[in-house]
């Protein structure tokens, strides 16, 4: 009987001693929850004349680039370098060379013997004019007392005259061309440049029904840098196509710091919008920018061919608000702080946006204060604590602090 009647009342004895325990427990007391303001950081708004500045990037390419061309037939005798110069001209890809250098010669024996018959033929035309002038002479003298101007032309040999004075001028024509084609088979540098690729050798013959290209060859005195820019960046640039002063736009290459290498300028607009990107495409201009082993002092990091360089441009100056991007809540919304320290949206025109600076045209004025710390989550009128401003005194405090001064003053 005990062990029906135990396990209950053991059971209904532990529920009234929680029962009681849940009792004597105190009641809580509510506390007010006050929300601290974030802490923003500001800016200043000010307006002021900035150059309008926009980065870019585009490929290294020469200003002048052409193919040697071997003007006379032959085989190569020889190329460069023929001497033991420090700095002989070389002709191997990436070999350098100065204006009128050596660089390749053809073999001249036939040419040669073209200037010798050239010659020859130039004398049997001297002589057959001398001839023909003396014929003519002696034809006057036979005519006798009769009026020399009224005998027939064939009679004083002026057709002969001008036939031999022609074959005179032709054949003095020829050596000319002889002598020139001779000066040919020394193929000189036509300016100072660099070799990208040589399609000869010695041994190898051209022309007369071979190839005549001799090389691939690039100048060293600029190069160009093909880039493209958006309508909104060229207005931004101040470009005008056509326009005599966009030479003052200028161009600096930048390393991968950021830091400018070389500098030049906008040379010209290719006036043709990309059909994939809408872009217009642009050629920037860089003088002595390239290696070059015959200047007095070293380029400092030179440029390639096919080089990508990121590139910044510099144009007019305009007025703007340089903002950081951190102040922007989308691509033209920004946060102004009141004397209330009360947060507000402001809409702004972009004139230009890069990866840390944003400038702004109209939107702000001068002594608007533009938090610049992202916030997350935020609602119009929202108060905010302003880094470097003064902490504000807890209400209670304000009323000791002004009862203790009513005390002090009487």
């Amino acid at each position: 009987m005990r062990k029906y009647i135990l396990p209950p009342l053991v059971l209904f004895g532990l529920v009234w001693f929680a029962w009681y325990l849940v009792q004597l427990r105190p009641e809580p007391q509510p506390r007010e929850i006050k929300r601290q303001a974030p802490y923003v950081e500001v800016m200043v708004a000010e307006k002021k004349p900035m150059p309008a500045v926009v980065r870019s990037h585009g490929m290294v390419r020469p200003h002048t680039r052409t193919t040697l061309i071997a003007e006379v037939p032959g085989i190569i005798e020889g190329v460069a370098p023929f001497s033991q110069q420090e700095l002989a001209p070389s002709f191997r890809a990436g070999g350098f060379f100065r204006k009128n250098d050596l660089l390749v010669k053809i073999e001249e024996v036939d040419l040669v013997s073209m200037v010798a018959g050239a010659k020859a033929s130039l004398t049997r035309a001297q002589l057959q004019l001398m001839q023909e002038r003396q014929l003519a002479e002696q034809a006057k003298s036979e005519w006798g007392e009769r009026d020399w101007s009224k005998a027939p032309e064939l009679v004083r040999r002026i057709p002969q005259i001008r036939k031999a004075e022609a074959e005179a001028q032709a054949a003095q024509a020829n050596l000319e061309q002889a002598k020139k084609n001779l000066s040919r088979t020394q193929v000189l540098a036509p300016f100072d440049g660099r070799i990208i690729r040589t399609m000869v050798d010695r041994g190898q013959r051209v022309g007369g029904g071979s190839s005549a290209a001799l090389a691939e060859v690039y100048s060293l005195d600029s190069a160009e840098i093909d880039l493209s820019l958006s309508q909104k960046e060229i207005a931004f640039l101040g470009f005008v196509d056509g326009f005599a002063q966009n030479s003052e736009i200028r161009v600096e290459t930048l390393d991968r710091e950021g830091n400018s290498v070389h500098q030049g300028s906008l040379d010209r607009s290719q006036g043709i919008v990309d059909s994939k990107t809408r872009l217009t495409n642009f050629v920037a201009r860089i003088d002595d920018c390239f290696a070059n082993p015959f200047t007095q002092s070293p380029i400092p990091s030179p440029l390639s061919l096919g080089q990508f360089v990121n590139l910044q441009l510099t144009g007019k100056k305009t007025q703007a608000f340089i903002l950081p991007d951190s102040a922007f809540r989308d691509l033209t919304t920004v946060l102004l702080v009141d004397e209330q320290n009360s947060l507000r949206p402001q809409k702004v025109e972009v004139l230009h946006r890069t990866n840390q600076k944003v400038w702004v045209g109209k939107g702000l004025k001068n002594g608007d204060r533009v938090c610049i710390t992202p916030i997350e989550i935020i609602s119009e009128g929202m108060t905010v604590r302003v880094v470097g401003d003064p902490e504000p005194i807890p209400a209670e405090l304000q009323s000791l602090k002004d009862a203790n001064e009513s005390n002090s003053s009487k």
